[in-house]
């Protein structure tokens, strides 16, 4: 992790640090998707939920770098990619029927972790109004 997250406590570098490692292996999962399945992945779904899964494979590593330099933006897009990854999965997976019967489990605990990454934000961006190294 660079040096501008240095003078956080451990419990905020390590969150930062599996924040930023949960948004690479989404972008290797997204990945995953064209290898496997070509240009385009998600066939069974609407086009307007494909392109959005689609354009994560950009967003999540995007996210990810501005995260780990303490970059403003890094730390408001990282939770704002994992809230609407939620809402899209939901939509999937309980509207849509689509992934299989142990996707609420998945769904579970991306949630889980979207709301933390939201909660993680809130702490991130209080001391970083007033630090010149948070761009």
């Amino acid at each position: 992790m660079p040096s501008r997250w240095a003078d956080e406590p451990r419990w905020t570098r390590l969150a930062v640090t599996t924040l930023v490692l949960l948004l690479a292996w989404g972008c290797l999962q997204h990945l995953l998707d064209f290898a496997t399945d070509g240009p385009r992945p998600y066939t069974d779904a609407p086009t307007w939920l494909a392109t959005y899964w689609s354009a994560l494979t950009a967003l999540d590593p995007l996210a990810a770098v501005l995260l780990a330099f303490r970059f403003r933006t890094g730390v408001l897009l990282a939770p704002t990619i994992l809230l609407t990854d939620v809402a899209a999965n939901g939509y999937a997976i309980h509207v849509l029927d689509l992934g299989g019967s142990l996707a609420p489990i998945g769904q579970a605990v991306v949630s889980f972790l979207a709301l933390a990454s939201a909660a993680l934000a809130l702490h991130l961006l209080r001391p970083a109004s007033s630090r010149s190294d948070v761009r």
